[in-house]
């Protein structure tokens, strides 16, 4: 097999990419472009529409994330090691059954009194990378997001840190096969973790 791999653009044009090369600046755009259109309906709570950008054997994860003290080896200071591995405890680890029952939950009011009334949020997404994988219908792509949550008139939350999708192409758009979000905090200051990253 071939370590070159084609990835269609929108317009239907061809871009050949190694894996773990950047995509070009046309792919990239189309990311971008999806990526905010996924904010946005975060943002303004379509859910159902929010669900449909993910494909039936995805994965959400969001691993805990630890203090961990320096001993200056080689390689000591490597993100992943302040991580839950795959299979440890975790913040959340859902397929699209969980995904689908966290919403029917926030839109049924009285099965989610912590957010009720409902949060309001932003997502900035920011940093896009994209890059080739070693399958021509999947792209790698790392952003960093920062979303403010308010709710009532308390001073509100924020969360950030990375998140590390795999994007797969289906059709002329693409849909979320992966995605692992590395919270920045080790405390989550929120009475609860309803908000989407």
């Amino acid at each position: 097999m071939s370590t070159e791999m084609l990835q269609t653009t929108e317009t239907g044009t061809c871009t050949a990419g190694t894996p773990g090369e950047l995509v070009d600046m046309a792919a990239w755009f189309e990311v971008q472009r999806f990526l905010t259109e996924e904010a946005r309906l975060l943002d303004h709570r379509c859910y159902e529409e929010w669900l449909a950008l993910f494909t039936e054997d995805m994965r959400y994860w969001v691993p805990a994330r630890k203090v961990r003290m320096i001993s200056g080896k080689p390689g000591d200071r490597a993100v992943d090691l302040e991580l839950s591995a795959d299979g440890e405890p975790c913040v959340l680890d859902e397929r699209l059954p969980q995904l689908q029952l966290r919403v029917f939950r926030m839109q049924t009011a009285r099965l989610l009194w912590c957010d009720n009334p409902p949060g309001r949020v932003r997502h900035l997404i920011t940093n896009v990378e994209a890059s080739y994988t070693d399958k021509p219908d999947e792209l790698a792509v790392r952003s960093n997001f920062l979303v403010p949550h308010a709710r009532f008139d308390e001073k509100g939350t924020q969360f950030h840190g990375e998140r590390q999708d795999i994007l797969r192409r289906t059709g002329g758009s693409f849909k979320i096969a992966s995605r692992k979000v590395v919270l920045d905090s080790t405390v989550i200051w929120s009475p609860a973790v309803t908000t989407f990253f």
